[in-house]
């Protein structure tokens, strides 16, 4: 059983890796962009798919989902741009703790 859980895991890392090395340069032109400049690309963005949700998942008239997408885009865009902050922050911290190479 453990054999099968050892070859699951290894399949899973290379996985990872491989959608990290392919998502990388797309993430670090991403972190590179000023605050602003994300908030304007994400509120929109963020505000149709939770427009989308409350008038699918909830049921609710467009005009209100409307309010409620508003509503919830702006702390949600909020939470999105710090967390890519963090995230880019944690990065700089790795690479200058980690040893030049020889």
């Amino acid at each position: 059983m453990s054999g099968s859980s050892g070859i699951r895991r290894r399949w899973v890392e290379r996985g990872e890796r491989r959608i990290a090395d392919a998502t990388r340069p797309a993430l670090v032109r991403w972190e590179a962009l000023s605050g602003p400049v994300q908030i304007s690309i994400t509120f929109p963005i963020v505000a149709v798919l939770l427009f989308l949700f409350h008038v699918v998942v909830f049921d609710l008239s467009a005009f209100r989902s409307f309010f409620y997408a508003l509503f919830w885009g702006i702390p949600v865009t909020l939470v999105i741009a710090v967390a890519t902050r963090n995230e880019a922050a944690k990065r700089a911290r790795a690479r200058e703790q980690q040893p030049p190479p020889e």
